[in-house]
């Protein structure tokens, strides 16, 4: 649960690269709303503290253009350091694998940086597409139930860690869904605009989660123009 997904920037600028140069299953049953209440903080802060290696496949579309691709996310653990002046807490993510595209393969090799305080509220991101820095203080809340909805925090996203150029802004929110009388499906979504404030992409991170805290992960998903990508663990 971080700002950008870096898998997928690497992913759709790979993608898209080689499409424009190269020219589940039913359920007996359906949701069951749960009646407890879910600490997002508490999730949010085993995401960062909890180190993994995840397999993933890819499947999906880019600009008309069949997507499809493998491959492991490695979670490192957090390290001080320092972030906008201030002290921090660092973690890397590194992704490899590789996308099939035109009956072309490209392989995915990618690691950025996410930057938390010490009580695991997010500061930025840097190492990916773009230098993020989050503004104000991000708010995740304690207690959340079924169909509950909000802001997590915003951000400003720079070309580089100079900060010369805005390339607009991003926003995080997340909603609270039925799963099962145990168990709820949170999903984090980014939306991000140019500096013209019109949407450019909206990405999202699906996690089961239990009323102590624990997490599986789902499956990620980018909407960016014509093209949709899904990432499932």
């Amino acid at each position: 649960m971080i700002n950008k997904f870096k898998l997928f920037t690497v992913i759709a600028v790979t993608v898209l690269l080689t499409a424009c140069g190269g020219g589940g299953g039913g359920g007996v049953s359906g949701p069951v709303a749960s009646t407890e209440s879910f600490n997002l903080k508490t999730v949010w802060a085993n995401t960062l503290t909890s180190s993994s290696s995840n397999n993933y496949t890819i499947s999906g579309t880019v600009n008309g253009v069949a997507v499809s691709g493998s491959g492991t996310v490695t979670r490192g653990n957090l390290s001080a350091g320092t972030f906008e002046g201030l002290p921090a807490q660092q973690r890397t993510t590194t992704a490899t694998g590789s996308v099939v595209v035109n009956g072309v393969t490209v392989p995915l090799n990618t690691s950025s940086i996410d930057w938390v305080d010490s009580n695991y509220l997010p500061k930025g991101e840097s190492g990916g597409e773009d230098y993020v820095v989050v503004t104000g203080t991000p708010t995740i809340p304690t207690i959340a139930r079924i169909n509950d909805t909000g802001t997590l925090y915003t951000a400003n996203r720079y070309s580089s860690i100079t900060k010369a150029v805005l390339r607009g802004t991003s926003r995080a929110t997340y909603v609270v869904e039925a799963d099962t009388s145990s168990t709820a499906l949170v999903t984090l979504i980014i939306e991000e605009r140019n500096t013209s404030n019109v949407t450019t992409s909206t990405s999202s991170a699906q996690f089961r989660i239990t009323p102590s805290g624990t997490f599986t992960r789902i499956k990620e998903t980018l909407v960016e123009g014509n093209s949709t990508l899904i990432v499932t663990y």
